[in-house]
């Protein structure tokens, strides 16, 4: 939804200090709903401007650009560390969960390494046994 012109909110500050009008007189001067005139007074009353706020971009990152950088380069020289080893070294207190979502939008992957023993030299079946046949 686009901010009230900044032309009529002048117009309803003005109707409000020159000519003494009520908040409903004016909503229904202008076509707005009350509380949009009542915000609109309380801004240039708080404020002294009636300039509308400017627009909420939701949360703020946790992580600076420098501190997005660091935390790959961490990455890339200790790739087996855990999550939290990585919160303990950048210093950012963040939970775990954020932590793990960063380095995935940074393009890493957690790739899980299996640990399995050598082919020992021992048979594992009889020798006089036929390719395929059940014992």
């Amino acid at each position: 939804m686009k901010p009230t012109s900044i032309d009529l909110r002048k117009r309803v500050v003005a109707a409000r200090m020159d000519d003494g009008q009520t908040m409903g007189q004016i909503a229904k001067r202008f076509k707005m709903p009350k509380g949009t005139v009542q915000n609109i007074l309380e801004r240039y009353r708080d404020s002294g401007t009636v300039a509308p706020m400017p627009p909420n971009s939701g949360r703020k990152p946790a992580f600076s650009q420098e501190a997005l950088r660091r935390l790959e380069l961490d990455v890339l020289a200790h790739p087996d560390s855990t999550l939290e080893e990585y919160r303990e070294r950048n210093g950012n207190r963040v939970s775990i969960v954020c932590m793990h979502r960063t380095i995935g939008k940074l393009g890493f992957t957690l790739k899980k390494r299996v640990y399995v023993r050598t082919n020992s030299a021992v048979r594992t079946s009889p020798s006089n046994a036929a390719r395929g046949a059940k014992s």
